[in-house]
């Protein structure tokens, strides 16, 4: 028989029995090689050949007409062949070909070997020899992922014509491949009970996922026609014999469709986005064909692609898989897509961190859809009892189904048991499945939805938090009626909204993302309803510590002002953005240059008389003026002239227009404007400057007109006076010398550009001020002293000593006719003299010093000599340094409003120039500003705090500030005010400077205090200054500020941006954490035994110190007590007094309660000890 002698062919008889039994014994998963007599005997190179000749002849064999049923049968065939050698052979080339797909010979062989199984599967009475092995069946199946895993791995190629021609080749291979798989599956009749039917169904639809087609030239019908047939595979596997749809075969198919789709979903490849979509549609396909049969398993499809966490710590996954899940739910009928929603809306509340997210993010893209509508009650209570009535059914069947899956034991279900959140569905009998496939619109309860987003922002999770927030901003901005019907209640106006609320919650939140997220949402808020508190919250976030936070805020001022250039927005952007001109980021400067050049330079126009409305730049120059912000406006010149090229000619020649046209607002404008450019700016046509100052000196109303004007006129006139022709200086000269006399306000000024005009010829200015001080000597006004003293800043003599006595004198003892004008205009004039000389300077700072101190001076005069102390500072530091007292003192609470805020603008100028150290006690008492209830005093202490001072500095004084605001002799503050100063400090800090606080406070107040509570008597109360000491010392420790990183709960409730944000920043070493155990355990301890007895509020707030202690220190406590028995003493003392079980250390301080406990061992009965009679021999030591 030739069947015979082609299976000859393939020398079964050399194959060992050991190695056939071995494969066996393996269920075919291990194959050894091949036995060395075998591969002696049979020549590889024919391997191919000689299988596909075994395969006619069985072809030939079972064709034959003159063969019986029994002769064309393995009744005869077993009797001339060993079954299991062959079959092994079979399995041998399967795997081998499996595991080397790209040499072409094992490639072949494994697709010959499996034609030829499927032979042998088509003979009569496989099933009496067992010629199916439902192992070695679906190894024949991964044939079909040959042409998916070749373009996967297209790198082995040399070129693409190389892959297309191997890959066509394989498709046409397995065309006559899947034809005779049909006819095998149509007579094995497999069923879900089967060993490995899901294997098999899950190599079957590696074909439907249909990446190779984006490889050009590939042959498409043939692929067509043989997905084609695989489809007709799996209709018929998953339908029972009757050919009805098989409710648990469906069931497996999607769970073999699940592991596709999340891996699918790993990456943003262009293949992995087309096997995605061949896969829904097959899904959708699947669902269509076989309606209510299929549904309830596409639904559990659904929830385990939403619940499985493979890949789901990545942003790219989760924006891969959430639209996946969306349009897999778009194939649902209504009623199951409603109950999807409300799964969904559960799980936003109930599950891990990564479930709640991707359920957040999947409701968020269902808003897109239309309301539900709920027209009556009676609707709705009909809608009831139809789902009620279609329950009882859906049960029924649901239990069968359920029983079916216990007996098989390999269903979806079966691993789904952990996963308590996934609920079960209720899906209606009566539904309407038909052209499912077309079924996009849906309905959803927008309102639950939206407030299920809403709940989200007081997540655990940042990221969350983060997201939430982002959700809810895209929200405000939708069109969709259905949203902004369930936006109406979270939006209200002013403070009653509840998402201005909780941004202003967030927008102190500990992730910088999260505040980031709310930066946006306050923007968007702003843009609809303009509310003060929101831009206060912008203009706090512009100082914010994180570079993302701040440029976000800055950015969104910005937004505002421009869109919407308001009084308010204005101020807020001036007051909020234009202060971080100054900013330690690079980034942060050139982001506001940029916005201060489209605000200022871009929009301006030359004037037209047409059109006289304020505009965008002019608006803006208005609150420069009003916040006198004029130094920030040089800065940002500067700073555009290094950036681009904006500053220029032409920006001047449109300024210049709208000089003196318009009225003296715009002209102060211009002006302001015009004086900030002018030391970038080289303008040699200043004819219109001279004209307008001629112009404005001649006015007969000059008294009326804004006397801020002529000041500026002449400091610019100044800044340009090197290209005023000859001429036009002289006549400028001589008019001014002339006005220096009449004029009092502006004189200073007029004195230094009458001397920059003629520097070579000062004796007017000797011979004035030599006149005036004789004036002056001789008893003359005020007005001649101020005179005298304007004169010296440029005179080349300096004043005479009587001058300087005369002022001293004044100042020590002021004549009782002056008012409280003419004294701050002595003040005025003898800065001006301590200008000029050193020693002006040496005697009149204390003087100014003693003036600065009297409550009963007038205010005029005490803010003069604070800022006289400031000129003299900038020039002579020494000689303010030992009066810094003085100056501190204008920041106490009883001094007058303007002269503490001045106080606190200037010293946060000297301490930014350099010209003083904050040193204490400065230190102290410019933080105490941070809490101080005036923003204008406050804001500059904040801005040299967070943004100017090393966090050494801070560091190092803290403790010494907890000691100092608790001084009874200091001015005291509330205990509020001292908490957040603390606060501001710790801010700063790094996890180990923070725990290095921690050590100090034990050490240096603890401590101390402990000492200090044994000297008391008990009857005796506590000084206050420890009272208040030790109260702020444990309120520290016990705050949020001091708390430890957490680890990483087991449970997952940690993100992946959370675990990186704790590794990146919070990473705190074991032995840091433990010399804090050391010092702060047993001061705690200590202090707790010395107040116990007293009680009271310090001693409950000890016992709250040392239980967070216990649980944040509890591993280093254990290690540390493990030699120290006196502390394990009185650890056990303090729970049994706070009434803890005791569960540190013990008897022999060996083992901690961290240690894992011993394992249960099971242990025999020992037998009793033999009973001797009689006293056993002693052996003779033999040597």
């Amino acid at each position: 028989m030739q069947l015979l002698e082609e299976l000859s062919n393939l020398q079964l008889q050399f194959l060992d029995y050991d190695w056939v039994q071995s494969i066996y014994d393996s269920e075919f998963f291990e194959f050894g090689d091949l036995p060395s007599e075998f591969q002696n005997a049979i020549d590889s190179s024919e391997v191919n050949l000689t299988l596909q000749n075994v395969i006619h002849a069985i072809d030939d064999w079972l064709s034959c007409k003159d063969n019986s049923d029994d002769d064309s049968s393995w009744v005869t065939l077993s009797n001339q062949v060993n079954h299991k050698n062959l079959l092994a052979l079979l399995g041998y080339y399967i795997d081998c070909g499996n595991k080397n797909i790209f040499p072409t010979e094992a490639r072949n062989n494994a697709l010959w070997a499996s034609r030829l199984y499927f032979k042998l599967l088509s003979i009569p009475g496989y099933k009496a020899y067992h010629i199916y092995h439902s192992q070695l069946f679906a190894h024949t199946l991964t044939c079909l992922s040959y042409p998916k895993t070749v373009c996967e791995n297209e790198d082995n190629f040399f070129n693409p014509k190389q892959l297309i021609r191997v890959v066509n080749s394989i498709i046409k291979e397995l065309n006559e491949f899947v034809h005779e798989l049909k006819t095998v599956i149509v007579k094995l009749q497999l069923s879900p009970g089967d060993i490995n039917f899901e294997d098999i169904l899950s190599n079957l639809i590696d074909i439907t996922g249909g990446s190779i087609v984006t490889k050009l030239n590939i042959d498409k019908i043939e692929l067509a026609n043989l997905s084609k047939v695989v489809y007709e595979v799996i209709d018929f596997i998953i339908c029972t014999a009757d050919g009805e749809p098989d409710a648990l075969a469906i069931k497996l198919l999607f769970k073999a469709m699940l592991p596709k789709f999340i891996a699918a979903s790993l990456d943003h490849k262009q293949a992995n986005n087309i096997v995605r979509a061949s896969y829904v549609a097959y899904s959708g396909l699947i669902l269509s064909k076989y309606g209510k049969t299929a549904l309830s398993s596409y639904v559990v499809l659904l929830q385990h692609l939403t619940y499985s966490l493979d890949g789901l710590e990545k942003a790219e996954v989760r924006q891969t898989r959430i639209p996946l899940v969306v349009g897999l739910m778009s194939l649902l009928p209504q009623r199951s897509y409603c109950t999807t929603v409300k799964w969904l809306l559960k799980l936003t509340t109930t599950a891990k961190v990564p479930h709640r997210q991707v359920a957040m993010e999947i409701l968020a893209q269902l808003l897109s859809n239309d309301a539900e509508k709920r027209n009556s009650d009676s609707g709705i209570e009909s809608r009831k009892t139809s789902i009620e009535d279609n329950l009882e059914v859906h049960d029924n069947n649901k239990e069968a189904v359920v029983d079916t899956e216990k007996d098989q034991g390999n269903t979806m279900e079966e691993d789904s048991q952990s996963q308590s959140s996934i609920s079960e569905f209720d899906i209606d009998p009566s539904e309407d499945i038909s052209s499912l496939i077309n079924q996009r619109r849906h309905c959803v309860p927008h309102g639950e939805i939206v407030r299920a987003i809403y709940e989200r922002i007081s997540d655990v999770s940042g990221t969350l938090r983060a997201r939430a927030i982002a959700i809810l901003t895209d929200l405000l901005g939708s069109d969709h009626d259905p949203i902004i019907e369930a936006m109406r209640d979270l939006s209200g106006d002013g403070t009653q909204c509840q998402l201005a609320k909780a941004a202003t919650r967030c927008s102190s939140d500990e992730r910088a993302a999260v505040r980031k997220a709310a930066v946006s949402l306050i923007h968007r808020l702003l843009v609809r309803n303009p509310h003060p508190t929101h831009y206060s919250t912008l203009v706090s976030l512009c100082r914010d510590a994180s570079i993302l936070v701040r440029g976000a805020a800055v950015n969104a001022l910005a937004d505002v002002a421009l869109n919407n250039p308001t009084k308010l927005s204005l101020n807020a952007f001036l007051t909020g953005p234009m202060h971080q001109l100054s900013d330690p980021e690079a980034k942060i400067q050139e982001q506001v240059i940029n916005l201060a050049q489209a605000i200022i330079v871009a929009p301006l126009q030359k004037f037209d008389p047409a059109n006289t409305d304020e505009c965008l730049p002019w608006s803006f120059l208005a609150g420069i003026v009003r916040l006198n912000m004029r130094k920030h406006l040089q800065k940002a010149c500067m700073l555009l002239v290094k950036s681009s090229n904006s500053i220029n000619h032409r920006l001047v020649d449109l300024v210049s227009t709208h000089l003196g046209v318009l009225s003296d607002a715009r002209d102060l404008q211009s002006l302001v404007l015009l004086t900030s450019v002018a030391r970038h700016v080289e303008y040699n046509d200043v004819a219109f400057l001279l004209d307008y100052y001629y112009k404005l000196a001649g006015t007969r109303q000059e008294r009326q007109r804004d006397c801020r004007l002529m000041p500026l006129v002449v400091e610019l006139i100044s800044l340009w006076s090197r290209f005023i022709e000859d001429e036009a200086r002289r006549t400028l000269r001589e008019h001014l010398i002339q006005r220096i006399q009449i004029d009092a306000d502006c004189r200073p000024a007029c004195v230094s550009l009458a001397a920059n005009l003629d520097p070579t010829d000062m004796h007017w200015a000797t011979d004035l001020m030599k006149a005036s001080e004789r004036r002056a000597l001789s008893g003359g006004p005020i007005d001649d002293w101020i005179c005298a003293a304007d004169l010296s800043l440029v005179a080349p003599e300096p004043p005479s000593f009587a001058l300087i006595n005369l002022y001293v004198a004044a100042l020590q003892a002021p004549p009782p006719e002056w008012s409280e004008s003419e004294r701050g205009a002595c003040v005025a004039g003898i800065g001006r003299i301590c200008v000029r000389s050193r020693d002006a300077s040496v005697v009149a700072a204390p003087q100014l010093a003693i003036l600065l101190q009297d409550p009963a001076a007038p205010l005029c005069a005490r803010l003069n000599s604070l800022l006289a102390l400031t000129d003299v500072c900038t020039r002579y530091t020494c000689i303010v340094e030992p009066l810094l007292k003085s100056m501190c003192g204008c920041l106490s609470c009883d001094a007058p409003a303007e002269l503490r805020r001045a106080a606190a603008r200037v010293l946060t100028r000297l301490l930014l120039g350099g010209y003083l150290r904050l040193r204490t006690p400065l230190y102290y008492r410019f933080c105490a500003l941070l809490a101080d209830e005036d923003l204008e005093v406050r804001e500059p202490a904040e801005y040299y705090v967070t943004s100017c001072l090393t966090v050494d500095v801070i560091y190092h004084h803290f403790v010494d500030c907890v000691l100092h605001y608790n001084n009874e002799n200091e001015d005291r503050m509330s205990f509020d005010s001292r908490q957040l100063i603390y606060d501001v400090m710790l801010q700063r800090m790094s996890v180990v400077q923070r725990l290095n606080i921690q050590c100090r406070l034990a050490r240096e107040i603890l401590t101390h205090a402990a000492d200090e509570i044994e000297e008391i008597r008990d009857d005796e109360e506590l000084p206050a200054p420890l009272n208040a000491a030790l109260l702020d010392t444990i309120t520290l420790l016990c705050g949020p500020r001091m708390k430890l990183p957490k680890k990483p709960e087991k449970s997952g409730e940690a993100d992946i941006e959370d675990l990186q944000e704790r590794v990146t920043t919070n990473i705190v070493s074991h032995k840091m954490k433990r010399t804090v155990a050391e010092v702060l355990v047993p001061a705690v301890l200590r202090l707790y035994a010395r107040l116990r007895t007293r009680g009271g509020q310090l001693a409950t707030y000890i016992v709250k110190i040392a239980t967070d202690l216990h649980n944040d220190y509890r591993q280093e406590i254990e290690e540390l007590i493990e030699d120290d028995e006196e502390l394990v003493e009185r650890v056990r003392h303090f729970q049994d007094a706070i009434g803890l079980e005791s569960s540190s250390g013990n008897t022999r301080n060996l083992v901690t309660s961290s240690a894992p406990p011993d394992p249960e061992t099971p242990r025999s009965q020992k037998k009793r000890p033999r009973p001797y009679s009689h006293t056993p021999r002693k052996r003779k030591l033999k040597i």
